[in-house]
C-alpha cells in the first residue's frame, strides 16, 4: 500500500515537471481534527477527535496565479494513524493569499474490519498565506465522498478532516 502511495506521489510530480515553471519543496505540518459521522436510517451519530499531522510536498507553479502541490502527509489522531494524499490546485487571489482545492485520498494505517474499506477519497478546500518566501500558512477541510462501511445494511461511515497547520519551503 505504501509503495502505491509513494508511486502516485511520483507519477504526479513527474507529470507536473513538464508545465511547471518552479518546483519547490518542503515539510508542513499541525492540528489536525477529524469528524466521524455514522447514519442509518433518520438516525445520525457523529464524534470528533483531535492530533497533529506532519509530511512533505512538492510545489509545482504552473504561472503567477495557479500552483499545484502534491502532499504525503501521515496523520495520527487518538489512536488512529493513516496517511493522506491531498493534491491541491492553488489558485492566488493576491501575491501571498490564495485557494486551495483538489482531490484527497486518505489510506488507514489500523486493522480495519470486515465491512469496511481502509481507503477515503474526498474532495478538500481552504486558503493559504505565504508568510515569507519560505514560510505559509494553511487552513483546510476535506469532505469523504465515499462511504467507508461496505455491507449491505443502510449504514453510510463518513469521516471530514480540519487541518490547520504551518510549512517550510526549501528553495
Amino acid at each position: 500500500m505504501l509503495k502505491r502511495i509513494v508511486l502516485i506521489f511520483a507519477l504526479t510530480g513527474t507529470a507536473l515537471t513538464g508545465v511547471a515553471q518552479d518546483i519547490n519543496f518542503g515539510l508542513t505540518g499541525g492540528f489536525a481534527n477529524v469528524r466521524q459521522t455514522v447514519k442509518e436510517g433518520n438516525i445520525t451519530i457523529s464524534d470528533s477527535e483531535s492530533g497533529i499531522y506532519a509530511g512533505a510536498f512538492a510545489n509545482f507553479s504552473v504561472n503567477n496565479n495557479f500552483a499545484i502541490q502534491p502532499e504525503l502527509l501521515y496523520s495520527a489522531v487518538e489512536d488512529v494513524q493513516a496517511i493522506v494524499v491531498p493534491i491541491m490546485g492553488k489558485f492566488y487571489m493576491t501575491d501571498i493569499l490564495y485557494l486551495q482545492t483538489g482531490p484527497q485520498i486518505a489510506f488507514s494505517l489500523e486493522d480495519i474490519p470486515d465491512d469496511f474499506t481502509g481507503v477515503e477519497f474526498g474532495l478538500a478546500g481552504g486558503l493559504g498565506l505565504d508568510i515569507t518566501d519560505l514560510f505559509f500558512a494553511q487552513a483546510r477541510y476535506s469532505f469523504q465522498l465515499n462511504n467507508s462501511f461496505t455491507g449491505n445494511d443502510n449504514v453510510k461511515v463518513r469521516f471530514n478532516y480540519l487541518t490547520i497547520g504551518l510549512g517550510y519551503k526549501f528553495w
